[in-house]
């Protein structure tokens, strides 16, 4: 007779010492800042609100709590707090970037479910297929190009099957062959330079332009204004990364005919375009030519083209409301619309200029300074926590910055961060494309903190003289 009685397995607690260590830090840390005596120069809501972005970046930085989660928790103590009222703190959450970021998700839904991602990519690499080094440099671009229309994170997924089904054919061992390292960190790379380029790319560019509109005066920037500042920076590190990974990975192949046959056998696999993928690619077309046209435009910006769309793409059945929750991540856009309330809140309690003013004290005015200690910062952050987190914390600083200090725009500032952000090279943990791509087994953390560093060093002066001699100098930002 069979026993009935099945063994009870232990539970695993819900949070890990490390967790509740950190959890209470963060409360600790917001409650020292409640309780302490205001310095001179410093309202007490301006200091709870420094309470509240030094714990966000405890929270953020060592995610005990889901991300989201921090971001309800950021939304709900300032007005606990005192720092701001309710309504101010609930009314900044629907800030129109939020609505754009939500109706971009939904494209990028679309443009997943009917793998049209996936035929973009193979065509892309069917153009790079003539040796080793052109090879890698056309899976860097590819994953660029598609990070322009849809999240680096679905595009590292996207690519990390495709590119491992590539070095399998080749019989390339993990660890061991350059070329596998350099194609892996092409990848990862390659997504997080192209994410750059565009408002889609990721979450923290709506963030920025969501950020700057809620200034007075309100700096609005269109979708192709943003590709204008952005995409100098883009062309210039994509090449110089690659030569970086050829010179401290050198290529041990020198054939890629097996990398030819697994590409022309996975186009032969997708077939041909079928009618809902023609909807998605004409809705897509039609969504940028309007957001280039109508992104400025008083009533019709960048937030309705984007619900526009979304509209559409149920409208021809392209998708489903269902395959919107599967597929929309949901978790990133409350933890967005926490990160604006905290940006808003540390802009209207004066925080943020108080923040300024130490830093100056300590380093003086000088401009090129002042914007490299910036770039030098932000870069380092976001490679600790993740890349929202580490622009949402820095944005109000950068822009009281620009308050503060002739020479240096609010738009300059923001950019500079909001760019920055994008540069998490050295870390696994610094962003999902390092993750997707390291768990291919292809490379180690030693290999990618190798690589990593020296990218960081190269996309810092990048986007320190682009900053200088482009945006100051000929744009005049």
């Amino acid at each position: 007779m069979v026993d009935e009685k099945k063994e009870k397995e232990p539970q695993q607690p819900m949070f890990s010492k490390r967790d509740v260590f950190f959890i209470a830090l963060s409360f600790v840390v917001v409650f020292t800042f409640f309780f302490l005596p205001t310095p001179s120069g410093l309202t007490h809501e301006g200091q709870v609100m420094i309470g509240i972005l030094v714990m966000a970046a405890v929270l953020w930085i060592t995610e005990p709590i889901p991300l989201a989660v921090s971001g309800l928790l950021i939304m709900v103590l300032q007005p606990i707090l005192g720092a701001m009222t309710a309504e101010e703190v609930f009314s900044s959450f629907g800030n129109k970037a939020v609505f754009f970021l939500i109706g971009a998700f939904m494209l990028a839904a679309a443009i997943e479910k009917h793998g049209l991602h996936r035929r973009i990519a193979l065509k892309f690499l069917s153009f790079f297929e003539h040796n080793p080094r052109v090879f890698t440099f056309g899976i860097m671009v590819s994953c660029a190009c598609l990070s322009f229309i849809m999240p680096e994170h679905g595009v590292a997924a996207l690519f990390l099957p495709i590119v491992v089904s590539i070095l399998v054919a080749m019989k390339l061992i993990p660890k061991q062959s350059n070329f596998g390292k350099v194609s892996m960190l092409c990848v990862a790379y390659g997504c997080s330079i192209g994410s750059l380029g565009t408002l889609i790319g990721g979450a923290r560019n709506p963030l920025t332009i969501g950020v700057l509109s809620d200034l007075t005066p309100a700096v609005n920037i269109t979708f192709f204004e943003w590709m204008s500042y952005s995409m100098p920076v883009v062309f210039l590190s994509l090449p110089l990364v690659w030569l970086i990974l050829q010179l401290v990975f050198p290529l041990e192949i020198t054939d890629v005919t097996e990398a030819k046959k697994e590409i022309n056998k996975q186009v032969t696999l997708t077939g041909s375009i079928s009618g809902k993928e023609k909807a998605v690619l004409g809705i897509l077309a039609l969504t940028v030519v309007l957001w280039i046209l109508f992104s400025s435009h008083q009533y019709f910006g960048l937030a309705a083209v984007a619900i526009l769309s979304a509209v559409l793409l149920f409208l021809t059945g392209a998708i489903s409301w269902k395959d919107v929750e599967q597929r929309v991540p949901w978790g990133i856009i409350l933890l967005y619309g926490g990160a604006i309330t905290l940006g808003i809140g540390v802009q209207e309690t004066q925080a943020g200029a108080w923040i300024a003013h130490l830093l100056f004290t300590a380093v003086g005015d000088n401009v090129y300074l002042v914007l490299l200690i910036m770039i030098v910062f932000a870069v380092l952050l976001t490679n600790v926590m993740s890349n929202i987190g580490a622009v949402a914390i820095l944005l109000p600083i950068g822009i009281a910055i620009a308050g503060n200090i002739e020479g240096i725009s609010p738009l300059l500032a923001s950019m500079t961060i909001a760019l920055c952000g994008g540069l998490a090279f050295m870390l696994v943990i610094a962003t999902p494309g390092n993750a997707i791509t390291y768990s291919s087994g292809y490379f180690s953390t030693n290999d990618l903190f190798k690589a990593g560093s020296i990218a960081n060093v190269l996309c810092i002066i990048v986007i320190f003289l682009v900053a200088v001699f482009y945006w100051m100098g000929v744009l005049g930002l």
